[in-house]
């Protein structure tokens, strides 16, 4: 099948950020045999103009999104949060290629309103939509159009190399990385990665935070890659762009950052915080450890810095688990099954309900 895959490539980075969604993806469409034509969005659109905006060009980008769709003709489109392509360029799609599938995917939390409606602007033209949160709240994205859906973060064995689960060499007891945003006070991404730093007791390797720059590149696997355990804290809804006071839990359930995918399929021991619901998809204390305060992260933490061939083989079966039932050749399939409207053709590990 030819698919076309829209997506922001990040070239501007330099290869820096190769590890996000969008490279899963398409090497999970490639390796399930299908011919992928990947298109930059954003980078198109900064070629647009001499003044290398992304939305300055989004004109520009748009008529290349339509060449590109004329002289490759795909049977799927996948628009991974390309915000530059525009519903009428939709429509002149659908105009010539009458039975293509346009599918939409987004890994960012539901409770931030500038992700739903950016979803919501595309809906009427997708025959699929699928997002990192599982459960009723997608009832707010379905449509008589098409269906909505979720998909687990990817885990892939070319990107998620380290095995830290077969070693005990580590210098870091823990690791963080976040992205630099507006922090509100009691952030607990800033104040639990503290708090463990200033107990004395845990050796923790952080980024992005308290002065120490974000880390990106192949040195961000490298740090991975030199710790035990991991830290996998996702966007609250309090903080910089997703501030929304009135979350409910159905706006939580199963949604993770793809940190989850990059710590587990790496074989770090991870601790996720509670109230997400990730026990659905991982067993607690036999692929993962659940905490709901500092306190007691930091005594689970300090549990396995003393027990390591504990630590090392509920981190192994977490990497067993990731790479056996949520990597990239897996989610792929599903995304084009349910587009194309086909019967399953696996047991998926991960709720499969379309709204």
């Amino acid at each position: 099948m030819h698919i076309l895959f829209v997506a922001d490539g990040n070239l501007k980075h330099c290869g820096a950020r190769y590890h996000f969604t969008y490279r899963r993806l398409q090497n999970g469409f490639i390796r399930n045999g299908h011919n992928v034509y990947f298109l930059s969005s954003t980078d198109t659109a900064r070629a647009g103009n001499i003044f290398r905006s992304s939305k300055l060009g989004w004109r520009f980008c748009n008529n290349v999104f339509l060449k590109t769709c004329y002289n490759f003709q795909p049977s799927l489109i996948i628009l991974g949060q390309a915000d530059a392509i525009q519903p009428e360029s939709l429509t002149k799609v659908k105009s010539f290629l009458p039975h293509v599938k346009i599918i939409q995917y987004n890994v960012d939390p539901l409770f931030s309103r500038h992700n739903i409606n950016m979803l919501k602007k595309l809906l009427p033209f997708m025959d699929a939509t699928f997002v990192t949160t599982a459960g009723t709240v997608l009832k707010r994205l379905s449509n008589s159009h098409g269906v909505v859906s979720f998909i687990p973060n990817p885990v892939d064995k070319s990107i998620d190399y380290p095995k830290c689960h077969e070693r005990s060499d580590q210098e870091y007891d823990v690791f963080w990385s976040m992205r630099n945003t507006r922090i509100h006070e009691g952030n607990p991404r800033i104040e639990i990665p503290l708090f463990l730093e200033k107990s004395g007791k845990v050796k923790i390797d952080y980024y992005g935070m308290n002065g120490k720059p974000e880390l990106w590149s192949a040195d961000y696997y490298l740090a991975l890659e030199n710790a035990k355990m991991g830290l996998n804290i996702s966007h609250t809804s309090l903080e910089g762009d997703y501030i929304n006071k009135e979350t409910t839990n159905e706006e939580l359930y199963l949604y993770s950052s793809d940190r989850i995918s990059h710590y587990m399929g790496s074989g770090l021991l991870t601790f996720s915080t509670r109230g997400h619901k990730i026990e659905n998809l991982f067993e607690e204390d036999k692929d993962i450890i659940f905490f709901s305060s500092k306190e007691e992260l930091l005594e689970k933490i300090l549990y396995f810095k003393n027990h390591d061939a504990e630590r090392r083989e509920i981190a192994g079966n977490g990497w067993e688990k990731s790479h056996a039932c949520y990597n990239e050749r897996l989610v792929a399939k599903y995304m084009l099954e349910t587009a194309f409207g086909l019967p399953l053709s696996e047991v998926y590990a991960w709720p499969t309900q379309t709204y």
